[in-house]
């Protein structure tokens, strides 16, 4: 099973990878990858959360020096009222920041979290402590970012936070009757800061894409309409949890459920809203319910993330949903998202221009794996790419395919490791080097996942 050791400091960890043994090493934060991405099996594997100190801040410039160990909720819960939010954030706040910067997170602001770091600070295979930057060994820096925490040990991170008068979001909500709308629709909001839409991944005929783009920036202070609200404008909203108390039954979620579900949603959301919400009920929804992954049943849910670049994106993401919609298997959370122009040097990076579609679903028999190598073969087609951080099953010649860059990140891996100290389950899935010694025996498929891994 392999050792998970907790770390307190850089200084630990470093005597931890020189006294390795032979067996290779992986750090992880939270665990909440997807799939196999946080698991180093018969190996060694270092639990960074406890190493979670701010180290500084420069308050002119919104820089934050913080270990790896820090969760975006901690930087929430301390910058926030100081009047500073993060650049980018996931659909969750619970992720530590070294973890984040390692699968180069994306959300529902144009670009991904890479793009506003300014300096790694890493320690190396050889246990030499290493900083890196766009400008400072640069190869290691585009390695690291969306590299899986397959070049080293991210220790500590330099990261641009945004300036905010208020916490609060400024919500508008639109109805899309189909695909064509919805892709105006985020022509249109280029300008938005923020912006996603939830799809009917069922919807069909002239129907098919029907969604809801929801579109928010941050609010002023002039736009908060009560005095309370203006007062606690930069308040740290704590949103009270359920729970889902256990397993539902794996017949609860199917076709015909799934697609009341969406014809409700959907049906109930007028044309156009908008309002001002906190940025809990707007960022981080999920984050309110507790095992929500209990939904899927016993045999957990696996997610489907991709992207398909400009060229492509209107023909590729119709053909995937109508792939999808035939296949009978059914989504009820399901995001799409176009990313805006941006220049992401990360070589096993996910995000870059284009739009990406984001969809659970219950593993139920498994037989759902089969029709994800299917729509993996449509992906390619495209000229498009799965998410790594989101990936349980994807097999080593797909993602070769799907990044092209993985020649150039397997040269800065065997400059920076040249011995293989640092891999994973999902590297060794995806036929990445190895240099552990008690290596788990490879299978084609990781475990399913059960919740936010």
């Amino acid at each position: 099973q392999g050792r998970l050791v907790p770390v307190f400091s850089e200084s630990q960890a470093q005597g931890v990878l020189l006294a390795r043994q032979g067996l290779s090493l992986l750090g992880r934060g939270q665990g909440r990858a997807y799939g196999d991405a946080a698991l180093n099996s018969g190996n060694l594997t270092l639990n960074f959360t406890p190493a979670n100190r701010f180290l500084s801040f420069d308050a002119k410039r919104g820089l934050l020096h913080a270990e790896a160990g820090v969760t975006l909720e901690q930087i929430l819960n301390t910058f926030i009222p100081r009047g500073w939010f993060l650049p980018v954030t996931p659909g969750t706040k619970f992720p530590t920041l070294g973890g984040s910067v390692a699968c180069d997170v994306h959300g529902k602001s144009h670009l991904s979290i890479s793009h506003y770091v300014e300096r790694l600070h890493m320690l190396m295979a050889d246990g030499s402590r290493v900083a890196c930057s766009p400008t400072e060994k640069p190869d290691l820096f585009w390695a690291t970012t969306g590299g899986m925490g397959l070049t080293g040990l991210i220790t500590s991170v330099e990261l641009r936070l945004q300036a905010i008068e208020s916490s609060f979001i400024k919500y508008e909500g639109v109805k899309a009757a189909n695909l064509e709308e919805i892709f105006r629709l985020f022509e249109e909001s280029a300008e938005s800061p923020l912006t996603v839409a939830w799809i009917d991944c069922l919807a069909q005929g002239r129907t098919l894409g029907r969604s809801i783009m929801m579109r928010g920036e941050f609010a002023r202070k002039r736009d908060l309409k009560t005095s309370a609200r203006r007062q606690h404008a930069l308040a740290v909203s704590h949103k009270p949890q359920v729970t889902v108390p256990f397993d539902l039954p794996g017949v609860t979620l199917n076709r015909f459920s799934m697609a009341a579900f969406n014809a409700a949603y959907f049906g109930k959301h007028p044309r156009h809203t908008e309002t001002i919400m906190d940025f809990d009920s707007f960022f981080y929804p999920l984050d309110s319910v507790l095992h929500w992954n209990r939904i899927y049943g016993k045999s957990g849910m696996v997610q489907y993330q991709f992207l398909i670049p400009p060229r492509h994106s209107f023909e590729g993401i119709k053909t995937l949903l109508e792939a999808i919609s035939a296949s009978g298997k059914a989504s009820f959370l399901a995001v799409l998202k176009k990313f805006g122009p941006m220049n992401n040097q990360g070589l096993l990076s996910f995000p870059t221009p284009g739009h990406f579609l984001a969809l659970d679903f219950p593993v139920g028999n498994g037989d759902i794996f089969k029709h994800m190598d299917r729509w993996d073969e449509l992906v390619l087609k495209f000229g498009g790419r799965v998410y790594l951080a989101k990936d349980a099953r994807m097999h080593s010649g797909t993602f070769r395919a799907m990044y092209p860059r993985l020649p150039e990140w397997l040269r800065v891996k065997k400059k920076y490791d040249p011995h293989n100290v640092f891999a994973s389950d999902l590297g060794r899935r995806l036929g990445l080097p190895d240099g552990g010694g008690l290596r788990h025996r490879r299978s084609g498929r990781s475990q399913s996942t059960r919740g936010k891994a």
